[in-house]
């Protein structure tokens, strides 16, 4: 048997395999979960890194303007003082800030005094809002998103000029260049896909990374609620249609957000790219282990495959032994264990062979189809056949019956019960008939399923030859008891006649008999003689015995029905009422009709003598297995617990006139054809008489 092609390999690989596929992927599950989590923490501590040094890179550059502008502001106090000095201040801040577009100074009534740069726009520059604010807040102020004249965008930082006192004197406006501010925010941005934002009150973008954007609405998100309110901390949802990371925080300066992040596929990038390595890894260790499980799984089982090889060997009878298998292993103690195992059924297949072949009695065994599989030597002496011919062929074949529906064996496999003590017969070989007795019964597996059938078969033929010379003799020894008692029987009457005919001769000799008396004599030899002629009439039937070659199937309930028939008009007169049950519409039975009809003509009159002021006759017949039971039961006088026991015995009689040979005869006749017969009584409430016949069908092997 080749090892690869094994049911045994193959479970046992596909069950390696999947356990390595399944401890790899969940190591790679972990370890994904593990590497997701401990990116996304590193990616937020980055961008809340991020975003609070960009936070504090711009915080202390607009501080720094703020600084220089409250340097330079109180030029508008005294524009014409030192001039020239706050003019080159001036533009050295805007030279040394690449952050400034221009600084604008304004008197308090809000008229322009000085730009540096001196830049030219097609109109005025307003700055209305901003001069209004600072006059009433005399603070500095970060204005919103707004447009110059020249449609530059830009934010403006103002700080008001005041006196000694406190009065508003003007201000200076620092217009910022937001390129500027976005080549900042450019430098910290991450990667290709990352950004950084700073929005203003308004959520209007005034610093991106990305240029294009500057001037624009920032959409309408929940960041910019965060961010209205002064909150802080890490964000991930759609942006633009993509999926994002972000960190976000308020910069109180000026009281704009910032906005740091980036795309989740760019931040998840690492994983990807250790994920990959993984997968590289595990199809690698995956192909080793493959291998290794293929080439150990061969080593497991070839010894197994050798073992399952003898094994069928054994089974199919082509070995009588196990060979050694030297694994070192368990298996070696598995063939070890097979060989004793084997060295036991072989010793016990031979001392059941033995036990078998030394039962004296048939046996044979079939399988739940009907074929034969075991037959012993008793088996062969009754049927003549050797072992050879009959094992394998179906038991209703074999010519031992005269028909299929004949074999025992085959009705209990067909019915699925046993069959105890069969009466049946055979023939062997040679067509030589045997009478026999047939156990069946029923093999039935571990589950309980049926697997055969044994039957056990008794050759009786030299019993039954026993058994009708034991019965010749016993009737010859009734006979003898019979002889005595009719002697007996016949001398009382023979007395009886004997006197009355020597006083019809005394009569007659004194010539003075009247005719009365005489009718009375002569009544009296009658009667006499009547019960003589029954008495011998029974007897004559009694010792005839059974003519086993008048007998022919008949209907017990056609004979009932033919003698209740016949007795109509005298059951009638004696009010006598009749109830039957039958509890099938036919049942044959193999015998004498005559005889039968002797034996429920008995009993019959037996009933009607004891109900003679009338009653009711139960007619029962019942089937059982094998037999039928008829119950003929009557409501008369019954007889006496102690006299039940006698009934059945020539001459005994309860009633004056009976010979007591009626329940005798039906006794002999019921015997004769194989049945029993029994009576039960209760005094004063009537007496039963079951019977008990065989079926018609004459025994199945």
């Amino acid at each position: 048997m080749n090892v690869f092609n094994a049911k045994l390999t193959k479970r046992y690989f596909i069950i390696v395999l999947a356990v390595i596929l399944f401890t790899l992927s969940s190591i790679y599950w972990i370890t994904s979960v593990v590497l997701n989590s401990s990116l996304e923490r590193q990616i937020q501590y980055r961008d809340e890194l991020i975003a609070s040094t960009i936070s504090r890179r711009i915080g202390v550059t607009m501080e720094r303007i703020v600084t220089d502008l409250r340097y330079v502001s109180v030029y508008a106090k005294d524009p014409k003082g030192e001039r020239n000095v706050y003019l080159k201040e001036m533009e050295r801040i805007v030279s040394h800030e690449p952050l400034y577009l221009f600084i604008q100074v304004y008197d308090q009534q809000g008229n322009p005094l000085v730009r540096v740069p001196d830049r030219q726009f097609p109109k005025p520059l307003q700055f209305t809002e901003l001069h209004q604010r600072l006059s009433w807040s005399k603070t500095h102020y970060i204005s919103n998103l707004t447009t110059l004249p020249d449609g530059t965008k830009t934010i403006a930082i103002a700080y008001p000029t005041l006196d000694q006192e406190g009065n508003y004197m003007g201000g200076v406006i620092a217009y910022l260049n937001l390129n500027t501010l976005s080549d900042y925010l450019k430098e910290f941005a991450i990667g290709k896909k990352g950004t950084n934002i700073i929005v203003d009150r308004n959520g209007s973008i005034i610093g991106d990374s990305d240029m294009k954007r500057i001037g624009k609405p920032f959409e309408s998100h929940t960041l910019t609620n965060h961010l209205q309110k002064d909150r802080f901390g890490m964000w991930e949802g759609k942006l633009s249609g993509e999926d994002w990371i972000v960190a976000y925080r308020p910069m109180l300066l000026g009281e704009m957000g910032l906005l740091t992040g980036e795309t989740i596929d760019q931040a998840m990038e690492p994983a990807r790219d250790v994920r990959t390595l993984m997968l590289q890894g595990f199809s690698i260790v995956l192909f080793i282990a493959t291998f290794l499980t293929v080439f150990g799984t061969s080593r497991v089982v070839k010894p197994i495959l050798q073992l399952i090889k003898q094994v069928k060997e054994y089974k199919e009878g082509k070995r009588r032994k196990f060979d050694f298998l030297d694994t070192k292993d368990e298996l070696k103690d598995l063939s070890t264990v097979m060989e004793q195992m084997a060295n036991q059924l072989t010793e016990k297949e031979r001392r059941l062979y033995y036990i078998l072949e030394s039962i004296p009695y048939g046996v044979i065994t079939t399988d739940q189809d009907g074929k034969v599989t075991t037959m012993n030597k008793g088996a062969e002496n009754l049927t003549l056949y050797e072992k050879e011919e009959v094992i394998g062929k179906y038991i209703y074949e074999l010519p031992l019956k005269d028909s299929k529906e004949e074999f025992i064996s085959w009705k209990t496999l067909r019915e699925g019960r046993a069959f105890e003590e069969i009466e049946s017969y055979i023939f062997d070989k040679d067509k030589q008939k045997h009478d026999v007795i047939i156990y069946s019964s029923l093999f039935r597996g571990e589950n309980q399923e049926l697997i055969g059938t044994i039957l056990v078969i008794r050759d009786v033929s030299q019993m039954k030859k026993l058994e009708e010379h034991l019965k010749r003799s016993e009737r010859l020894a009734s006979m003898g008891q019979l002889t005595a008692g009719i002697a007996h029987e016949i001398k009382n009457p023979l007395s009886i006649i004997q006197a009355a005919v020597e006083a019809i001769q005394m009569e007659l000799n004194e010539s003075e008999l009247e005719n009365k008396e005489m009718e009375e004599l002569t009544d009296n030899i009658l009667e006499s003689s009547d019960r003589m002629n029954r008495l011998l009439t029974d007897f004559l039937k009694l010792t005839k015995g059974s003519d086993v070659h008048n007998r022919e199937r008949i209907d017990l309930i056609h004979v009932f029905e033919e003698l209740l028939n016949l007795f109509r008009k005298k059951l009638n007169d004696q009010g006598i009422t009749i109830h039957k049950q039958y509890e099938v519409r036919e049942a044959p039975v193999y015998g004498n009709k005559d005889q039968l009809i002797q034996v429920f003509l008995n009993i019959l009159l037996n009933s009607l003598q004891a109900m003679d002021q009338g009653g009711e006759i139960r007619f029962r017949l019942l089937e059982q297995s094998g037999y039928w039971q008829i119950e003929i039961a009557d409501t008369g006088k019954g007889i006496p617990e102690p006299q039940l026991k006698w009934i059945f015995n020539p001459l005994f009689s309860t009633k004056n006139e009976g010979t007591g040979l009626g329940l005798s005869i039906a006794h002999e006749i019921i015997t004769h054809h194989g049945g029993r017969v029994w009576a039960s009584s209760t005094e004063h409430k009537g007496m039963t008489i079951t019977i008990q016949l065989p079926k018609e069908k004459g025994g199945l092997t």
